[in-house]
């Protein structure tokens, strides 16, 4: 496993690297078995607090994240850490079970690069619209609804679609603005 740290407009002592790499080897351990990178990314923010994001790629295709932040470093990490392991606590055999028959999900990629589709907007943004800018490369996998909603959930995502496996049509699951989780399935 390679723990990537980094650090944005600070810089990372050896203790606080000592504390990271001992930290996530631990959880990985514990509660992972295997994962195949870990990133972790400490910021100051404008507000002189510190951002910690934390990102597990756990397979090929599959990536847990979480966010915290903090007026100390460590603690920062630290809730960062706690809520990757409160984030996996509920979906960790079925995370497992993804793992273990990663081979047998049938994957379809979609690409999508990153440029800018409303350019007009870009030039004269006088009237605050936003910007309509594709992200990166897409990975479409093929799962159930429930599992749609677990992917979606441990990538901390709002939307995410998917190839249902028993229609075999392209479906959306998104959080609702009340919390709930809204299903796309389109006739």
């Amino acid at each position: 496993m390679e723990i990537i740290i980094t650090g944005k407009h600070l810089e990372m002592g050896d203790s606080l690297k000592a504390h990271i790499e001992k930290a996530v080897t631990d959880m990985v351990k514990k509660h992972f078995g295997d994962v195949l990178e870990a990133h972790v990314n400490l910021s100051k923010t404008p507000a002189h607090n510190f951002e910690t994001d934390l990102s597990f790629h756990i397979s090929r295709h599959f990536a847990v994240r979480t966010k915290a932040e903090d007026s100390d470093p460590y603690r920062c990490f630290d809730h960062a850490l706690e809520k990757m392991y409160k984030r996996t606590h509920k979906y960790r055999e079925r995370l497992r079970d993804t793992k273990r028959h990663e081979s047998a999900v049938e994957k379809e990629h979609l690409p999508a690069l990153t440029y800018v589709l409303n350019a007009e907007a870009e030039d004269t943004n006088q009237d605050n619209t936003p910007i309509i800018i594709a992200e990166m490369n897409s990975v479409v996998p093929t799962v159930s609804v429930s599992d749609a909603v677990m992917h979606m959930d441990l990538m901390d995502q709002p939307a995410m679609m998917f190839k249902n496996v028993n229609s075999g049509r392209m479906n959306v699951v998104f959080r609702r603005q009340d919390g709930n989780i809204g299903w796309i399935d389109p006739s």
